[in-house]
């Protein structure tokens, strides 16, 4: 379980390393006393959904507008997932389609056909939103649009590809709401076009839709700033102030935030965007039910490769990758490419075990198999990467904590039997493709009362009591008692078990 303040010093990511000028919000408000006056909002986290949902209050006629609104962060700005990620704002295609349709007991998100194209166009109206505030707002953040290749390099890989894009055509063609819109997604189901396309001789076949990417650590801060310049709220945001726990009082109808050190925060309204940090809050007995029970903490480790010539200049590569047993990938402006590697991957190639990922909490941590993996692929998969030259290749590796949801899909809204308190957690690693239409609505609901929903974002989203229950008693766990049981003895190891910051007892293994 995620604890504040940490006794470790986390690893730094390329995006954490490329923001530390003189206009960036390091330590903001660290040194400053917090509020003694019963604020109105008080947002705890400020990742891209605390930093997004600060800038939809604040702005004029929002929730916030002549309110007081306080961010409180427990390390600095984007020190969580969101300064971690892969870089990409990038849609899922028809190949989610299956999943979100397998019933919870196997495994899926046990949604109806309808809700499952509405998830994935909500995840097209994301990428699209997210250009409209960058260029709206003229955030230089680096931001990127253009396509996504989802690369098939097996004949099982092909199969399932072509399965779930019948499947998803067929769904589209028989909704009344979807029927006869264009999908942004095709299946190109040739060897010679895919090989050419992504310069990977071992693909059969491509999933090409539409995507983006940004550099993720710059457009929290960037939202941030705007949110602290706003003149229609009374806006503060506090760096290295650590919610150690939330009480209401039912009689002053308000919520006290237990800050360590720092004192208390008493606010009317609660906003939890802490993600993977959100159980701690809790009761020990409430850990076993409602929103804390939904969600798993799990460890994902990302690299910055800096690319041989071949990849350089006008021959960069040009489009974000999905690579089927392989890594999730994009180009940076300047420094190369951002590459993660995905949970299913890393188990079936042997990289690491289940409880070096799930329950896993501690960002300082670099597995040394992940790193040989890294390191490794490019070469490997890419045709003419040629012999890298000291200072190209595995650049930076990092690592970073995501919640990992029981039915796929986010949690947004007013929390059931909790009056005041509302939450954005539990992005199953595919937050910035959802995140910022999700504030968007969240922020809407905090204008107009509990009772409202924007009507943009999928139902399905919604936190309810029902949704919560049936994922408890259908939805298979994540990680099992026995195997949290062997993560809770690693992690009790603590620091003994790492030698220089990486774990010490983990072998790498076969890529």
């Amino acid at each position: 379980m995620s604890a504040f303040p940490q006794s470790w010093k986390s690893t730094v990511s390329h995006w954490q390393a490329t923001n530390r000028g003189r206009d960036a919000l390091w330590s903001h408000g660290s040194s400053e006393p917090l509020p003694g006056i019963v604020v109105d909002y008080a947002i705890i986290g400020a990742g891209i959904a605390g930093s997004s949902l600060a800038y939809q209050l604040t702005r004029p006629g929002a929730a916030g507008e002549g309110k007081t609104v306080v961010c409180l962060e427990a390390k600095d700005l984007a020190s969580g997932a969101t300064g971690r990620n892969g870089g990409h704002v990038a849609p899922a295609s028809f190949g989610m389609f299956p999943t979100l349709t397998t019933p919870l007991s196997a495994g899926g998100s046990g949604l109806t056909n309808d809700e499952a194209l509405a998830v994935l166009e909500n995840e097209l109206d994301t990428l699209n939103y997210a250009q409209e505030i960058i260029e709206k707002e003229g955030l230089a953040v680096d931001f990127w649009k253009g396509h996504k290749l989802e690369a098939k390099v097996s004949r099982e890989g092909v199969e399932s590809a072509r399965r779930a894009h019948k499947a998803y055509t067929t769904a589209r063609a028989n909704s009344e709401k979807f029927r006869g819109t264009d999908s942004a997604w095709e299946f190109l189901d040739d060897p010679d076009v895919s090989q050419k396309l992504s310069r990977i001789p071992s693909a059969l076949a491509i999933n090409r839709g539409p995507a983006g990417s940004c550099h993720p650590h710059k457009l929290a801060t960037e939202l941030m700033k705007l949110a602290l310049s706003s003149t229609s709220s009374n806006f503060s945001f506090y760096s290295w102030c650590p919610v150690k726990s939330i009480t209401r009082d039912d009689a002053e109808a308000t919520w006290s935030l237990d800050c360590h050190g720092r004192g208390i925060v008493r606010a009317k309204v609660v906003i939890l965007c802490t993600n993977a940090h959100t159980r701690h809050l809790f009761s020990e007995d409430e850990r076993t039910t409602g929103i804390a029970r939904h969600i798993t903490p799990f460890r994902g480790h990302a690299a910055l490769i800096t690319p041989t010539l071949p990849y350089t200049g006008r021959r960069t590569i040009s489009h974000s990758y999905a690579l089927e047993a392989g890594p999730y990938l994009m180009t940076t402006p300047s420094s190369g490419i951002v590459m993660g590697v995905y949970n299913a991957t890393a188990l079936s190639a042997g990289i690491a075990r289940k409880k070096d990922i799930f329950e896993a909490i501690d960002d300082s941590i670099v597995l040394p198999s992940f790193e040989k993996w890294l390191s490794e692929y490019c070469e490997k998969a890419f045709g003419g990467w040629r012999e890298e030259a000291h200072g190209e290749g595995l650049t930076r590796v990092w690592t970073g904590i995501m919640a990992g949801s029981r039915d796929h899909l986010p949690l947004i809204g007013s929390v059931p039997n909790k009056e005041g308190l509302y939450a954005a957690v539990a992005f199953h690693g595919h937050g910035m493709a959802r995140i910022l239409t999700c504030t968007r609505a969240l922020a809407l609901q905090l204008l107009h009362g509990p009772s409202y929903w924007d009507e943009r974002l999928p139902r399905s989203f919604e936190i309810t009591e029902k949704r919560l229950q049936r994922a408890r008693q259908e939805a298979p766990e994540i990680i099992t008692k026995e195997e949290m049981e062997q993560v809770e003895l690693v992690e009790a190891m603590g620091k003994s078990t790492l030698n220089g910051g990486l774990r010490a007892d983990v072998v790498p293994t076969s890529v």
